[in-house]
């Protein structure tokens, strides 16, 4: 027969078990709770963090964009309006003695160009800043012009690869803001630059109104018809060549004066220069 102790004890032993292991058990799972509770509130707070440095206290996030702009090269004072290489003054809408800075892109083309050192306001600003020397068609760059009032000639010339177009009378014009602007001004203004193939028909026709041209050196052979009364129609420089104001080697200044048309033109040879016969013409000019 098993001792009545026995029976007595293991029940309160396998009772004292438990309620140890019970114990045990609530206080793990106590610790689980308090360490999510704890790590939920360390993530929270390093997003808060992460996000307050993103945001930089309510400044523009860090987006690609506004990392681009950041990184970008600052741009350079007097760097100009972007402009095209067809544009021209008169559609900058501007007043005379304004003045505009324009950018004029890499790998530009040519354009059409009235004058030299003054040119009409509907010529290509661009196309005329390679003229001048001062951009490339390579590189481009940024120019500044002022506006200028109208003239009754404009002259025409053929530098750093741009051959431009003379004309006559045409309201707006504009110039290159340059160190030297005035002094090159005042000689285009004294003497229009003219080229070897020029004829003087472009000018305003006014009988006695007279007119001084610069041809440049290296002249080449052109149609003159006339002898000391030569027709409008023909070239400015061999006319001048043939009166012997210059050489076509030298080249030179010549003023002329407009004549009315002569019946007939007899051609001669002077000076290397032949010229032609003809018939009626309208108008005319002589070599002062």
């Amino acid at each position: 027969m098993t001792p009545s102790y026995q029976s007595t004890q293991e029940p309160q032993w396998q009772e004292s078990l438990f309620r140890l292991d019970r114990r045990i058990i609530t206080s793990c799972v106590v610790l689980l709770l308090a360490a999510i509770v704890l790590g939920s509130a360390g993530c929270s707070k390093l997003r808060n963090e992460n996000g307050t440095a993103n945001t930089g206290g309510g400044q523009a996030s860090a987006s690609p964009e506004n990392s681009n702009t950041a990184t970008a090269p600052p741009a350079s004072a007097g760097e100009g309006t972007p402009t095209t290489w067809v544009a021209n003054a008169s559609e900058l809408k501007g007043t005379d003695g304004q003045t505009f800075t324009v950018a004029c892109s890499p790998g530009g083309e040519a354009h059409s160009v009235w004058g030299s050192d003054i040119y009409t306001a509907d010529s290509s600003i661009c196309t005329a800043g390679v003229h001048s020397g001062l951009i490339t068609y390579q590189q481009g760059g940024a120019v500044t012009i002022e506006l200028r009032p109208g003239r009754t000639i404009y002259g025409c010339s053929e530098r750093n690869g741009v051959t431009t177009s003379p004309y006559g009378s045409y309201p707006h014009s504009f110039v290159f803001k340059t160190p030297n602007t005035e002094a090159v001004v005042r000689e285009a203004e004294d003497q229009t630059p003219v080229l070897w193939d020029t004829a003087a028909t472009f000018v305003s026709f006014e009988p006695g109104k007279t007119y001084k041209f610069k041809c440049p050196p290296g002249g080449k052979e052109r149609s003159v018809w006339g002898t000391d009364v030569y027709t409008l129609d023909s070239s400015i420089c061999n006319a001048a060549v043939h009166a012997g104001e210059f050489t076509r080697e030298s080249g030179g200044s010549v003023t002329i004066e407009l004549r009315p048309g002569e019946s007939s033109y007899k051609g001669s040879t002077r000076n290397g220069v032949k010229t032609n016969d003809y018939e009626q013409y309208g108008s005319s000019f002589v070599v002062k």
